[in-house]
């Protein structure tokens, strides 16, 4: 847990916090890789394909957002390699929002 922490501290981010980040490559058919644009970040971040939307059924590589696309998306965790791990499906942004709002 204090390694968990020890990031997201030189990470400069918050667990669920809304960012802002551009699509910088694909992962194959396993998601897009992002740089994060707002608030700016050299950290490694990455949006499962199942994070991309809501509803039935996922995207599929041909239907990730193309190379350069900002997209919003919410901060989850770090995985073990220490890669952030965003959320860009509307549910998870709206939640979000709705919760900073009552805070």
């Amino acid at each position: 847990m204090e390694n968990e922490d020890q990031l997201w501290r030189q990470g400069g981010f918050r667990r669920f916090q809304i960012v802002r980040c551009v699509v910088t490559g694909h992962r194959g058919r396993f998601g897009v890789e992002v740089a994060i644009i707002d608030p700016k970040s050299s950290a490694p971040a990455f949006i499962d394909f199942v994070m991309l939307k809501d509803g039935v059924g996922h995207l599929t590589p041909e239907e990730f957002p193309p190379v350069g696309t900002v997209l919003e998306a919410v901060t989850l965790d770090f995985m073990p390699d220490g890669e952030l791990r965003l959320s860009a499906s509307p549910s998870s942004i709206a939640r979000q929002r709705e919760h900073d709002a009552e805070s």
